[in-house]
């Protein structure tokens, strides 16, 4: 089943499950925020992969994804993750070969956990006014403050106005609370000119 502004909150939800029920460990907290943060995008992914590779036709890209190297010879398309259609054109070789191309884009989803600086999730969330995706996700950290998130969500906004298709914002706990009781995630949708919070739809 495609992902949609309907099913999205399960989506993430069940991604943030599978990312925290075995969060990595070690002594270093910055490699440990980073490994964290990657099992947060392959469950993501993942979740995403669930849904759309019922169809042959869906791609799901990531970094640690290397089923589409063959045909595109990368893991990452662009984005932290990008969900897409395929169509096929005839190489020029002899025989031909089917050369895989994106005909369409579903989702495309950046992740950024800085929690000290907004201006990384600012440019995160500017690359996704370069794409035609119907769909657009911004993944932030977590603030404490219901004030912080919401200016956060009011910095985004222009941002979100330029993207002209679905926009949605997602906070997590950053990965160093994992192990702390992680607040659920939060997730919003930019409708006309203002964020609207996502509950969960489905039973």
């Amino acid at each position: 089943m495609p992902v949609h502004r309907d099913n999205l909150k399960d989506v993430v939800d069940a991604a943030w499950a599978v990312a925290i029920e075995n969060p990595a460990s070690g002594e270093d907290p910055a490699t440990v925020n980073r490994k964290r943060s990657a099992q947060w995008v392959d469950a993501l992914a993942g979740q995403f992969e669930n849904n759309y590779m019922l169809e042959r036709r869906h791609r799901v890209f990531w970094k640690g994804n290397e089923c589409n190297r063959k045909h595109f010879r990368v893991n990452e398309l662009l984005f932290d993750i990008t969900v897409c259609s395929v169509s096929t054109t005839p190489s020029l070789q002899s025989p031909p070969k089917p050369l895989e191309f994106i005909s369409d884009c579903h989702w495309q989803v950046e992740s950024e956990f800085a929690d000290k600086d907004t201006r990384p999730v600012v440019v995160d969330m500017s690359k996704l006014v370069l794409g035609s995706a119907e769909n657009k996700l911004i993944v932030a950290a977590l603030r404490n403050e219901t004030e912080g998130r919401q200016s956060i969500l009011a910095q985004c906004a222009g941002i979100a106005s330029c993207c002209r298709t679905n926009v949605f914002f997602l906070f997590v706990s950053h990965p160093r609370y994992w192990l702390d009781d992680p607040h659920p995630p939060l997730l919003y949708e930019w409708i006309a000119g203002d964020w609207w919070p996502i509950e969960r739809q489905s039973a």
